[in-house]
């Protein structure tokens, strides 16, 4: 009515209609009584709010008369904000419910969607929307987008190649090239003393000092009487060597029990092709429907059709499959507020790949419901003014997590098979070097008792 225009006899143009006092005190009416139902006060009136417990969404206290949790927190603010009172009602059903695949029209006649399509209740706190549920119910403003992954154990294993990753290359680069140069220095500075004292020491190789700096970055600085002393390269290289060792014993202990996870898939299509993995959803959820009903994904199909899809009656039956099971593999498809609120229960779940599917979360409300308008603008302000962030932060604090602390593991051979094999490396080495120095006395002695003959 804004926007239109009406043709003026008197002024022969189009005019605005709301320039016409008939239309605009129709418009200003009409705006009243929209405004008067966006600040609707209830005053204290009862809303009936019908849920079954959910853990950490939604839980009842004192005899069933007060709720809380993620969502049951929610509502309570906004029952103290447009001043009504809520009404728990506890029932013994555990799921929204589905179709009536009986009828030609959808209906919904089990469930929480069964209880608000016939004016049963005014409220269901929970519920993920999408389109087929609009026929028992409407739905407020959107809370937050819940986004669904797949979740199972990963495969822990040691990193046997810890020793040589504590430092980067280009550090590993900048030791070598500091010992060389420290060798180099030794080397000039051995050779300056011959010359300036004369024979006291005898003449040594370049490899000698190439060893002795080795020796000396090993933390054994012990200076062999043939060599001569030079205080300030001593302690330049003493020093080097106590900040380079103290730096790689600062790191062993974390890197000699890091633990890397190999993730078995990296998305729904992998885990069907290439794994035995079967998928485990809690029962009446949107993991359920989708893969019971999608026909569209041929992933979501072929799971369906090759009989890899488990349904669980509650959140702790699936972690007890993923976690428990000896014969079969498991992954759970969980939306990421119920992971994040309940956390993991028996073993350390991780999320793998990327999001499979997202649904926005909110509440439903019975169809036709006069003051809908006043519940979606007083979501609105709760997320305008950061409240609706601050109670899923919150409350997704809140999981119960796996205590790792409380396992012990002992260090495993794969852990330090290369502390081991470099070991014997440098035993047969040393047995090596001592070998080749007998042959090499041997020969010596062969040779000079042959010249004696001669």
């Amino acid at each position: 009515m804004n926007n239109g225009v009406i043709w003026s006899k008197a002024q022969q143009t189009f005019v605005p209609i709301s320039s016409i006092p008939v239309y605009a005190k129709l418009q200003q009416e009409r705006f009243e009584q929209s405004r008067a139902l966006e600040t609707h006060n209830f005053q204290l009136q009862n809303l009936t709010l019908t849920a079954f417990e959910e853990p950490h969404f939604l839980d009842f206290h004192n005899n069933n008369t007060k709720i809380s949790g993620l969502y049951g927190a929610v509502w309570n603010l906004l029952s103290e904000s447009l001043n009504f009172t809520l009404q728990p009602v506890r029932v013994n059903v555990n799921s929204l419910g589905a179709p009536d695949r009986n009828s030609s029209v959808l209906t919904f006649k089990t469930g929480l969607l069964g209880i608000i399509s016939r004016n049963e209740t005014v409220i269901i706190p929970k519920i993920e929307m999408y389109e087929p549920r609009l026929a028992a119910c409407d739905f407020v403003m959107p809370f937050w987008l819940n986004r669904f992954y797949l979740y199972t154990r990963s495969t822990i294993v040691h990193d046997d190649t810890w020793m040589v990753k504590i430092f980067s290359w280009q550090v590993w680069v900048t030791v070598l090239l500091m010992h060389v140069l420290l060798s180099v220095c030794i080397f000039l500075a051995e050779n300056i003393l011959i010359r300036t004292y004369g024979t006291k020491w005898n003449y040594r190789p370049f490899r000698d000092f190439l060893f002795y700096s080795y020796r000396n970055l090993c933390n054994q600085s012990i200076i062999p009487d043939y060599f001569g002393r030079s205080k300030m390269l001593e302690v330049s290289s003493g020093l080097f060597s106590y900040v380079m060792y103290t730096a790689y014993s600062a790191l062993l202990f974390t890197y000699i029990t890091r633990r890397v996870s190999i993730p078995p898939f990296d998305s729904l299509d992998s885990l069907t092709t290439k794994t035995n993995y079967k998928i485990v959803t809690l029962k009446g959820s949107v993991g359920d429907i989708a893969f019971s009903k999608v026909n569209f994904s041929s992933t979501f199909v072929q799971i369906r059709t090759s009989e890899r899809l488990a349904i669980a009656s509650t959140t702790k039956e699936m972690h007890t499959l993923v976690c428990s099971s000896q014969n079969e593999k498991y992954a759970i498809y969980q939306g990421q507020d119920e992971y994040l609120t309940t956390g993991s229960i028996i073993c350390y779940l991780m999320p793998i790949g990327e999001a499979c599917s997202s649904i926005w979360m909110g509440s439903g409300i019975v169809k036709n419901f006069k003051y809908k308008r006043t519940m979606d603008l007083g979501i609105l302000k709760l997320r305008e003014v950061g409240l609706l962030r601050a109670i899923g932060n919150h409350w997704r604090d809140q999981k119960a997590t796996f205590n790792f602390e409380d396992i012990q593991y002992q260090i495993e051979m794969q852990q330090v098979s290369l502390v081991i094999a470099l070991a014997c490396i440098g035993a047969f080495q040393i047995i090596f070097i001592m070998m080749m120095n007998v042959w090499c006395k041997e020969r010596r002695k062969g040779e000079s008792l042959l010249a004696q003959v001669e």
